[in-house]
């Protein structure tokens, strides 16, 4: 395990609310884990409940996206946007994320081609929280993707 010489910040392509990641925790061949820290002030924290157990997706997705920013970074190249195209098996043990919780996100690359590719995932505290397999991809230029409805 490697302790990141990065910020969340700096892997991510997100800014601002967006960004839901605390922190990027470590990472290793083929996986990352980041931290998220669940908070009044969390963007879709519902008063008295928490965060929204579907939004694990999203935490998930982030982490992917910190791993692509990472290798990015190891080969001094930019960090660029990618999509989530979606997951399968997303399975929550909680309804919700509480107040104070800390919750660890862990994604593993099982599949990749370059531009799309496949991470298991989960999320766990002091026990797992949430499972899923996601699915990504991430073109060689996003401007052809972007500007397909301008021809």
């Amino acid at each position: 395990m490697k302790k990141l010489p990065w910020s969340v910040e700096e892997l991510l392509p997100h800014s601002g609310l967006m960004m839901l990641l605390d922190d990027a925790i470590a990472a290793g061949e083929g996986w990352v884990e980041a931290g998220v820290r669940i908070g009044e002030d969390s963007l879709l924290y519902e008063s008295g409940l928490g965060v929204p157990a579907w939004a694990g997706i999203e935490f998930m997705a982030q982490t992917v996206a910190m791993y692509s920013g990472i290798q990015k970074k190891q080969a001094g190249e930019q960090v660029k946007i990618g999509f989530l195209l979606g997951t399968r098996r997303y399975e929550t043990m909680t309804d919700y994320f509480t107040l104070g919780d800390y919750l660890r996100i862990h994604v593993r690359e099982e599949w990749q081609d370059g531009q799309m590719a496949v991470f298991d995932c989960r999320i766990e505290n002091t026990a797992c929280l949430a499972t899923a397999r996601i699915n990504v991809y991430q073109p060689q230029d996003i401007s052809t993707v972007i500007n397909r409805g301008d021809e």
